[in-house]
This record gives C-alpha cells, structure tokens and sequence, in this order.
C-alpha cells in the first residue's frame, strides 16, 4: 500500500521532503522514498513496524500528521495526496495492540 506524501525533517529549519510512504504489510516494514529537492538527493529511511513505539494522527486545521516514534525519535508525515495514509495509520495501530497483547 502506499500514498504520495511529505515526510518533516529538521535541517537547521522544518523541511518538508515529497515522496511516498510505503507499508509492506507482508515483511511487517514501513519504508519512506523522498524525491530530490533542488541540489538535495533523495534519501529512503525504513521502519521495522515490530519496533515502532507510537503511532498518531493528529489533524490540524487543513490537513493531517501522521506520526511514529521509533528508535528514540519522532518521525512525521504530511501533505498527504490520497486516503491510503488512513489504511496505513490503521493497521500500524492494529500492529502495536496484537503486539501488546503478546507481552
């Protein structure tokens, strides 16, 4: 499943980099493939969805967030260009109360 997005970064200021999220439900990995920006390469970061923290979604006035914390930091979506990040949101929370239910 995936979505067209921005993913929040913090590089000297809040940068916003275009790309899409992509949930790998199968191999259990949340993965992010931003797009170029100007001289900036692209980057990907991947998530094993088994290790994420917190999941929220947070609705401002005009849009949606969509965070994680993973390994002692934040990680924050936006921009979002379809309603798949919703599907994504859900089986992320879906993973973390089956996942509790084991402790």
């Amino acid at each position: 499943m995936k979505t067209r997005c921005s993913m929040k970064t913090f590089q000297f200021r809040i940068v916003n980099f275009p790309g899409v999220l992509t949930l790998d439900e199968s191999n259990r990995i949340l993965s992010f493939n931003s797009e170029s920006i100007g001289n900036m390469d692209g980057f990907k970061e991947s998530f094993d969805i088994t290790q994420i923290g917190k999941v929220e979604l947070s609705k401002k006035l005009l849009k949606e967030t969509l965070s994680i914390y993973y390994d002692g930091e934040w990680y924050k979506w936006t921009d979002f260009l379809d309603e798949h990040y919703q599907q994504i949101y859900r089986f992320l929370v879906q993973s973390q109360s089956s996942s509790a239910d084991l402790i």
